[in-house]
């Protein structure tokens, strides 16, 4: 609770309603001290230990609200799919880098290993 306070909340405002969660927060003795340090009630949810994870799928979903296709997601049976991996030189400049690519079907999703980032984060080009 201290390395709280003193750390993650140095210099902000921690005001009412308090919620605290994820798995430390099953601790009723860190949830006490809270309550006792801050002189307010603290609520703990009922599902404490996924509240992080919630979280990060709304936030999920909101990123892909705006798509108009959907989600990324190629199903289950992609771990079984059949990658492709290879390499060439880029001869764009001088570095002479050996860049890899990974494919799927023929496509390449990913390249990597340049020391420009030419290559990097675009399979497009």
């Amino acid at each position: 609770m201290r390395n709280y306070l003193n750390n993650v909340g140095l210099g902000k405002k921690i005001e009412s309603p308090i919620v605290f969660q994820g798995g430390v927060a099953f601790n009723q003795a860190i949830v006490k001290a809270f309550q006792e340090e801050l002189n307010t009630e603290v609520i703990v949810p009922p599902h404490r230990e996924l509240m992080g994870a919630i979280g990060a799928a709304l936030l999920a979903h909101e990123a892909i609200a705006g798509r108009t296709n959907g989600s990324n997601f190629r199903g289950f049976g992609v771990s079984s799919a059949e990658y492709h991996t290879s390499s060439f030189e880029c001869k764009a400049c001088p570095n002479l880098c050996e860049i890899a690519q990974l494919a799927l079907d023929g496509h390449v999703l990913a390249r990597w290993g340049g020391r420009c980032e030419m290559w990097e984060g675009s399979p497009h080009r």
